[in-house]
């Protein structure tokens, strides 16, 4: 720690939030000015180059509150699912710890100096950075397709010196009221006046029109600069069935029973991997990375990704979208799509149940549940390459309880959301063609008649999902995202109806698709 001896204390870097910058502006200026010149000599001025110092100097941003992630500690699992045999790969696991709540707020400075009226385009390009920062846009660290380092940013104060109240002073601060410090003309700003009165927000021209994805030369679409279909999709979330995806780390509750303890698991909230810490108002929610593997198992079957990918020259629909780990040096991608966490507000409906174990051979058949004892679980594949969960009713065998009281450890104890409880999340989206977003519009929403299937007891008739996007989504027109000081410039709301497809035009396997997706039994 910077603040005690002997003491740990949680800071991003100032380089990380640097490259976080300098990222965002390669990309924007790509995007509206291509590869010149010109970009190159605002993001070298901006950022640096060996041999020449940046005009913006990042400092390391600490907690306004250095004890906020002693509350703020949250756990993630993340499991790759088999997709033909739909079970987990234990090979293939990763545990997160990440810090996550409204208090958790960092105090990051920024220096500029020496600037002249020579800059002001320099200048105009780092105040539309600013306001992406305090939009969100800007993301920091790893893991950010599935949700994490989404921030948002306020500016709190700005301190000015000058020698002269004119000039450039003049341009950005027009005729604020300066006082002496020394040999200096001060200008301090606080709050809301900080946010109002820096005046650099010029508007950025675009030069080229990015109507296509941008492609490398290899062929695998570019994150270097935006084009095709950006946006965000803000989807809502339908329980159809009881839900129920595992809490992190140890489970919540735990009994006695004949000389050993059974366990109860409550349902994935925003929370330590530690029980006790845990708090009693909990944020129940639907992992991001949950979330994904459920949607690209849909994608995979609707673009027909059968092929497996042997490199970024040969991605495979699905891994073009969704990102991409391959063998060897520089052979990996990051996914064009963000899922965010699907957050329960507020605090959903949930209820104990029993599930058996082990599986005695129970199947749902012509609309209603057959036993057939010594029988594995039924599977439904597609094309014999991908196995899905048919939606049903819950099984019989299910027993809803009132609590957690076990009475057999025969039995994995879950505590699921109820049907008719709400969600929400976002999906971002970059560098999308036509017809991706068009695949991927249908299998967010599917049809009327049919629903997602996701978490644990998918063959006992749990985790049916209906998924609806909402009319907050909208597209990003970068020629006029940037033309504009207004946050919600270049921002159009996407046209629903136009990109929804009953026809399924563009999608793989529809018939089978329909069959095994279909919720009307529900």
């Amino acid at each position: 720690s910077a603040r005690a001896d002997d003491a740990w204390e949680v800071y991003i870097p100032g380089s990380t939030i640097k490259g976080a910058f300098r990222r965002r502006a390669s990309q924007v200026l790509r995007t509206l000015w291509g590869e010149t010149r010109r970009t190159a000599e605002v993001i070298d001025y901006l950022f640096g180059v060996q041999g020449q110092r940046g005009a913006i100097q990042f400092y390391d941003a600490y907690l306004v509150d250095p004890k906020a992630p002693d509350q703020a500690w949250c756990s993630m699992d993340g499991v790759k699912m088999n997709p033909r045999t739909g079970q987990p790969i234990e090979t293939a696991k990763q545990d997160f710890l990440f810090a996550y709540g409204d208090t958790l707020a960092f105090q990051l400075q920024l220096d500029l100096q020496d600037l002249g009226e020579a800059d002001l385009e320099a200048l105009a390009v780092f105040g539309h950075l600013l306001r992406d920062f305090q939009a969100g846009d800007i993301v920091l660290g790893g893991e950010k397709t599935s949700g994490f380092g989404w921030v948002t940013a306020t500016i709190d104060e700005v301190e000015w010196l000058t020698g002269a109240t004119g000039g450039i002073s003049r341009q950005l601060f027009g005729q604020a009221a300066f006082s002496r410090a020394g040999i200096w003309h001060r200008l301090h700003l606080e709050r809301a006046e900080a946010a109002t009165g820096l005046k650099i927000f010029a508007p950025l021209t675009a030069e080229r029109a990015a109507s296509r994805p941008p492609k490398a030369q290899a062929g695998f679409v570019s994150h270097r600069e935006f084009g095709g279909y950006c946006g965000t999709l803000a989807i809502e979330v339908d329980t159809l069935t009881p839900t129920h995806v595992r809490e992190s780390g140890e489970p919540s509750y735990s009994a006695a029973l004949d000389g050993g303890s059974v366990y109860g698991w409550d349902a994935f909230s925003m929370g330590p991997p530690a029980a006790e810490d845990r708090p009693d108002q909990r944020v129940y929610a639907l992992p991001s990375r949950s979330l994904k593997g459920m949607l690209r198992q849909v994608y995979t079957i609707a673009s027909d990704a059968r092929a497996e990918s042997t490199d970024l020259a040969n991605l495979n629909p699905a891994d073009s979208l969704f990102g991409w780990v391959g063998a060897g040096a520089n052979q990996s991608i990051m996914g064009r799509l963000v899922f965010s966490f699907a957050l329960f507000e507020p605090q959903p409906a949930l209820a104990w149940y029993a599930l058996p174990y082990p599986y005695n051979g129970w199947r749902f058949h012509n609309g209603q549940w057959e036993e057939r004892r010594g029988n594995g679980v039924p599977q439904v594949r597609i094309a014999d390459q991908w196995r899905v969960f048919q939606h049903a009713p819950l099984a019989p065998i299910v027993r809803q309880r009132a609590s957690f009281q076990p009475d057999t450890a025969q039995a994995n104890y879950v505590r699921a959301i109820l049907p008719g409880q709400r969600a929400h999340f976002t999906l971002r989206f970059w560098n999308l063609a036509q017809e991706e977003l068009q695949r991927l519009f249908w299998c967010v929403e599917l049809e009327p008649t049919l629903a997602h299937k996701l978490g644990r007891g998918r063959h006992l008739g749990f985790g049916s999902l209906r998924l609806r996007i909402l009319p907050a989504s909208y597209l990003i027109d970068w020629g006029s995202r940037y033309a504009a000081a207004t946050e919600a410039a270049g921002l159009t709301p996407l046209a629903l109806e136009q990109w929804r497809s009953p026809q399924g035009q563009g999608i793989a396997y529809l018939g089978e698709l329909r069959q095994s997706l279909d919720a009307q039994s529900l």
